[in-house]
């Protein structure tokens, strides 16, 4: 087992969000590392909030270290979920996805993806399809 010490944290790929705020001040950028509790700072412009948000990290990675306090990891995502819904729900979802002729996983991905904003890669054209556009 690896010991883990400050370096062996820092090297962790932690997500860091950064967000826009307003107040009496006017505006603000807040960076923050979400999977460490209250790890946060803010700066007048992003770049010094992402800037400072290093030096706020390494500080909370070596005070919990120097206390002896549980020191969270990044999420290891596997790309598998396991999901429970109604079984109405579910004849929907079927339903949908035999109409647009894609498999239920793949209707779900599609669904989830869009909600969220994330980019879509379009779709390979088939020869078949090449084929037929030429025709």
């Amino acid at each position: 087992m690896a010991n883990k010490d400050l370096e062996y944290y820092l090297e962790l790929p932690y997500t860091i969000t950064l967000k826009r705020g307003t107040g009496d001040g006017g505006e603000y950028w807040i960076a923050r590392v979400l999977e460490l509790p209250h790890c946060m700072t803010h700066g007048a412009a992003p770049e010094e909030a992402i800037r400072d948000i290093e030096d706020a990290k390494r500080e909370w990675l070596r005070s919990n270290l120097e206390a002896g306090l549980p020191i969270p990891e990044p999420a290891k995502f596997t790309g598998q979920y396991h999901l429970r819904m109604p079984p109405s729900l579910h004849e929907a979802l079927t339903l949908k996805s035999e109409s647009e002729d894609v498999s239920l996983n793949q209707f779900i991905i599609t669904a989830l993806a869009r909600s969220v904003g994330y980019a879509e890669r379009p779709p390979k054209k088939s020869k078949k399809r090449e084929v037929a556009a030429k025709n």
